[in-house]
């Protein structure tokens, strides 16, 4: 069976998360961590990338690296194979050094960006492996990097920094600082939610930037299967799409979806739409448009008109 395509496009922002396959201590070894991380800035110049963030944990490492050119899957293979073949050979192995293909989200402007990157920064914070005062004592990431005066090629603090209204300086990073400590979740129930926003799915952003992005993609790319662990909410999203404009066609709003019958005929037409063009399926489809039980959508949609 094919591998599935990676959602590539120009100016794409990932949020790349990727593990060691059986190994609790991949990275954890400075002369392999510094090795590893060399590589991350190597294969940022060969694709001409830009790496906002990112660090390396014991086992695992998360970046947020922008693509200038549609190119993270040739990257992500050059990063990974070559460590890989590296690694094997100074530890006399063989075999897989990553856990499985890497994972690939796609990240939205302004807030989103800058959510992760506070994300990606505090990893060590909440793992329990320093405090937000010896973050700068942490080697494998980019948050120490960033308090250089002039950071290394391929790191970009501007557009973080931006979003902040702060310059990209020493007095900004001072500032991005002070922004991190009034961000750092303490409770263990927050903390879980932020991973579950930042590590899963295949788009953070507004429902309405994911939308428009998902139509897009299905325009330009018909016949792709979309990599990711949750394709389901990309169909979502390509339903959700068509939803908007039949509302929008039949002059109905949201309040018309909750207020009007279950079976309203407009309703109706609507279901039967998204069964012809779509993968919805009945369940999608009774809880979006308030047409009671799922079996109630079958029926309806198979009464002639």
């Amino acid at each position: 069976m094919p591998r599935k395509q990676r959602i590539q496009f120009p100016g794409a922002v990932y949020h790349i998360i990727s593990r060691g396959n059986y190994r609790k201590e991949l990275f954890l070894s400075q002369n392999t961590g510094k090795a590893f991380e060399r590589m991350i800035f190597e294969a940022v110049e060969r694709c001409g990338s830009k790496l906002h963030a990112y660090v390396l944990m014991s086992n695992h490492y998360h970046l947020a690296i922008e693509t200038p050119a549609p190119n993270l899957a040739d990257g992500m293979k050059w990063l990974q194979s070559t460590f890989a073949t590296r690694f094997n050979r100074l530890r006399k192995e063989r075999g897989h050094v990553f856990q499985g293909r890497y994972k690939s989200i796609l990240i939205g402007e302004d807030r989103p960006l800058l959510g992760l990157i506070d994300y990606i920064h505090l990893n060590p914070v909440r793992a329990g492996i320093c405090t937000l005062e010896e973050l700068r004592d942490y080697e494998l990431s980019s948050y120490p990097k960033y308090f250089k005066r002039t950071p290394m090629t391929g790191l970009c603090r501007d557009d973080f920094l931006s979003i902040l209204g702060q310059p990209s300086s020493l007095a900004g990073m001072r500032r991005y600082k002070e922004h991190l400590e009034l961000s750092e979740a303490k409770d263990p129930r927050e903390r879980d939610k932020l991973m579950k926003r930042y590590c899963r799915g295949w788009f953070i952003g507004s429902k309405e930037a994911k939308t428009a992005l998902a139509k897009d993609l299905t325009e330009q790319h018909p016949q792709v299967v979309w990599e990711g662990s949750d394709l389901q909410e990309l169909n979502q999203a390509q339903w959700e799409q068509l939803v908007v404009g039949e509302l929008k066609r039949q002059r109905k709003n949201e309040k018309s979806v909750t207020d009007e019958a279950k079976g309203a005929c407009w309703k109706i037409k609507i279901a039967r739409a998204l069964r012809k063009q779509t993968t919805a399926n009945n369940r999608w489809i009774a809880e979006r448009l308030c047409m009671g039980h799922p079996s109630r959508v079958s029926n309806l949609i198979s009464n002639k008109e």
